[in-house]
């Protein structure tokens, strides 16, 4: 029974910890920052289409603009679509 609660509680922290939390737009710049490098990282881990990962890298780069030009509600929603192409 320990076993299971444990395992399950695992499984919980293991899907919590791989979705970005997008609920708010980013704090400041370095949050927006480290979300745009995050998104990043997944999407070559992803290993898209050439068209997929064209259109994620322009999506990214406008996210970093946004976060250069402190636009954190922008950023937040470039990200939100960043996340769908990804996936």
């Amino acid at each position: 029974m320990l076993k299971t609660i444990a395992a399950a509680a695992a499984l919980v922290t293991t899907s919590v910890l791989a979705v970005p939390a997008l609920a708010a737009p980013p704090a400041d710049q370095d949050a927006c920052n480290a979300l745009a490098f995050s998104l990043a990282e997944k999407a070559v881990a992803k290993k898209l289409s050439e068209a997929d990962a064209a259109k994620v890298d322009e999506l990214i780069a406008k996210l970093e603009g946004q976060c250069a030009e402190g636009k954190l509600a922008e950023a937040e929603a470039t990200a939100k679509e960043a996340e769908a192409a990804i996936k």
